[in-house]
């Protein structure tokens, strides 16, 4: 298991699954009354179709609610989501999307969410300040396994509030970053340098075709 014991194995989302085959992702079809499943890495994506955006996450390595992300396991009715990959790993989608690199949550107070990443044995292995967001944000980086989770809030004492915390957005990785955008078409941005240092980004319009969650794709780390 990861650093610190823990494993993004899931994230639910109450998006068509349509809304991501027309992105160029392979979104498994269940049996009725199950989701459909996006797999990328060790996590799998859950589409309920819904319409109601973000509705929980699975971890291991804990059980329960991060203040204010809903753990699928504790949920009434919700089954826990899988246990990870099928055997041999995930190969890439059409798209060439192979796994997700970070998860963006957003924050009202990042010394309050942090405090409860904390106390669930999560450790921060990083802090910056940025304005990538608009106005002045704190930013924290934690381990999910093979996911990065960057926390971010606001960085003036002023403008803290007492939201709680919620999925913000995703950013992916694809090992051949040109030919993804490539494949979207108008759907994605023209890529340019990430913050990282040696990687390229490039944002996708994903809420054009009814996706809820702002999504980006990275080029892989250095090697």
């Amino acid at each position: 298991m990861p650093p610190d014991g823990f494993q993004l194995l899931t994230i639910r989302l109450g998006d068509p699954p349509d809304a991501w085959r027309a992105l160029g992702f392979e979104a498994e079809t269940v049996p009725e009354p199950g989701p459909s499943r996006v797999r990328l890495g060790n996590t799998t994506i859950e589409l309920t179709g819904s319409g109601d955006g973000f509705e929980g996450w699975s971890l291991a390595g804990h059980t329960g609610s991060l203040d204010g992300l809903a753990d699928l396991a504790t949920l009434r009715g919700v089954p826990d989501g899988p246990s990870g990959p099928p055997a041999g790993g995930t190969p890439p989608h059409p798209n060439g999307i192979c796994a997700i690199d970070h998860v963006v949550v957003r924050t009202g107070d990042v010394d309050r969410t942090a405090s409860v990443l904390g106390d669930a044995g999560l450790e921060c292995r990083g802090e910056r300040s940025t304005d990538s967001y608009g106005p002045a944000m704190r930013q924290q980086f934690y381990w999910l396994g093979d996911v990065i989770l960057e926390l971010v809030g606001p960085g003036d004492p002023a403008q803290v509030t007492g939201d709680p915390a919620s999925l913000f957005g995703l950013a992916l990785v694809s090992e051949d970053l040109d030919s993804t955008t490539g494949s979207m078409g108008g759907l994605a941005g023209t890529p340019k340098d990430a913050v990282q240092q040696g990687r390229r980004i490039a944002g996708i319009r994903g809420r054009e075709v009814g996706v809820s969650v702002p999504l980006a794709v990275m080029s892989p780390h250095p090697r």
